[in-house]
């Protein structure tokens, strides 16, 4: 994964940076620069189709001694370079994009003068095209900018057709670049279109017989084929996010730029829980309100002027300032309430690990329910502040939530609990106790455990068996034993 990425002189940026996560969504004013930091990573995807079939040079450059240097020219770029410069100034813009195997890429950019692109690493240099891929093996997929499709559209010579797949000019070639590839990935595609957009069908496209031939490609929706040109841009949107998206699998980077211009709320966080499943790593900059609430907590990185790095948000206050710069024109919280079904009481923080196992289910979870509010309360000691919520929604805004409540079990007996829960089913609340002392205890399962740390050790080139793993479980749990049951038996 990358770790971090830094731009000076870049853009609107005269310094930032971006502590990176597994999942960054960008929020924050228009023109504050979120776009840039994609700009950074799009940089990043030229360099890594360029260096991958190259040897590299050696240079000395001060601080950092003799780095692999790579001969790239400013038309390797499908970034525009005339702004890239801070204010126009005659320096280099630079980016500097680091990774959890402790190498850092430098992009130094300037339209006038030819690019300084060099790998920083601890290890060797080796003069061999595969020396930039053992430094970044992260493979990073750019959805470039989407438009309507041709309404016509002949077919072109495949080479070109290759040539501008990654670009901007994708929609103008979208039935040459299906015709073009295998049925066993069309057939990928079909099916990742049809999960998705229950009752679609999509076919590869076809020759129409006309002369000149032109390409058609047909879909099916309740019975009736229409060409893909009849569809709705949204549809059209999501067709060609669809086609990046296969490019990328569960070890790559998304990298996407305001989807919600094209789609729907709904399609909007379809997309997002789609993005988390197939890629390792995920940059969204986005004003979707729907999009930073499906986020988990850390995950929504703020960026506006004044600040010179990324503030993650963690609290309620830090979410309510974010909807507040994305330009909502009403208050979040009350929009949400005004059309609130049912409603979730957690303890704390919890609803984000409750969140975490409902997006491992799939999609249509409740909580991703526009419907559901989610509140967070105290401990259990605070069970009063649900009891009278029942009363106050239909008395004070004259709605017919469902209410339930969740709560931790601790360590109190069966009776205790079966008293508190009929207090709270007295008042109108459905209350559910977990069987086991708290959320986080359901995580304690070996198996899975063992799985997702020999994947982070996987990345540090760190090796790990079961037995290992087995073996330091077992100590942590001795650790901690005694503690469990005094508390237990008093």
């Amino acid at each position: 994964m990358f770790k971090r990425i830094e731009v000076r002189n870049f853009r609107k940026h005269e310094r930032f940076g971006i502590a990176c996560r597994e999942r960054n969504v960008l929020v924050g004013p228009n023109n504050a620069g979120k776009s840039s930091i994609l700009d950074a990573l799009r940089l990043f995807a030229d360099v890594q189709r360029f260096a991958t079939r190259r040897v590299p040079t050696l240079k000395s450059y001060e601080g950092f001694g003799v780095c692999a240097k790579y001969d790239v020219s400013n038309s390797e770029f499908s970034v525009t370079l005339e702004n890239i410069c801070r204010n126009y100034s005659d320096d280099y813009a630079s980016i500097i994009i680091s990774n959890d195997r402790g190498c850092k890429l430098h992009i130094d950019v300037n339209p006038n003068m030819p690019p300084e692109v060099y790998i920083e690493a601890d290890m060797k240099v080796q003069r061999n095209n595969g020396f930039f891929s053992k430094c970044f093996p992260e493979r990073v997929v750019v959805v470039p900018t989407l438009s309507p499709f041709e309404q016509s559209e002949k077919p072109n010579d495949p080479e070109y057709v290759r040539s501008v797949e990654f670009t901007r000019l994708a929609a103008r070639n979208f039935r040459n670049i299906w015709r073009g590839k295998g049925a066993d990935e069309f057939s990928q595609f079909r099916e990742l279109v049809g999960m998705h957009w229950p009752g679609i069908d999509i076919s590869q496209p076809e020759l129409n017989g006309s002369y000149p031939p032109l390409l058609q490609m047909y879909y099916t929706e309740n019975g009736i084929h229409r060409e893909i040109y009849w569809s709705g841009f949204g549809f059209q949107a999501w067709l060609q996010m669809m086609t990046h998206f296969l490019r990328g699998g569960e070890d790559d980077v998304l990298v996407l730029d305001e989807p919600d211009v094209y789609l729907h709320a709904d399609l909007q966080r379809r997309l997002f829980h789609i993005a988390k499943r197939r890629f390792q790593q995920i940059f969204v900059a986005t004003h979707s309100a729907e999009i930073m609430n499906e986020a988990n907590a850390m995950d929504v990185v703020l960026i506006k002027p004044g600040l010179v790095s990324g503030a993650r948000i963690t609290s309620d206050s830090g979410y309510r300032s974010a909807h507040a710069l994305l330009g909502s024109s009403e208050n979040a919280d009350f929009a949400r309430l005004a059309r609130a079904k049912r409603v979730i009481a957690f303890e704390g923080n919890d609803r984000t690990i409750f969140k975490r196992f409902e997006q491992k289910l799939g999609s249509g979870g409740v909580l991703g329910d526009p419907d559901t509010l989610s509140i967070k309360i105290g401990g259990y000691e605070h069970w009063h502040r649900v009891d009278n919520l029942a009363w106050m929604f239909k008395e004070v805004f004259g709605l017919e939530a469902k209410i339930v409540a969740l709560f931790d079990r601790d360590y109190r007996s069966d009776a205790e609990i079966e008293e508190f829960k009929e207090k709270l089913k007295a008042s109108g609340v459905a209350c559910w106790v977990l069987r086991r002392k708290e959320i986080e205890n359901y995580l304690l399962e070996q198996g899975p455990l063992s799985r997702a740390i020999q994947k982070a050790a996987k990345r540090r080139e760190i090796g790990l068996n079961d037995e290992d793993i087995s073996s330091s479980l077992e100590a942590l749990a001795s650790e901690h034993m005694d503690d469990c049951l005094i508390n237990v038996q008093s």
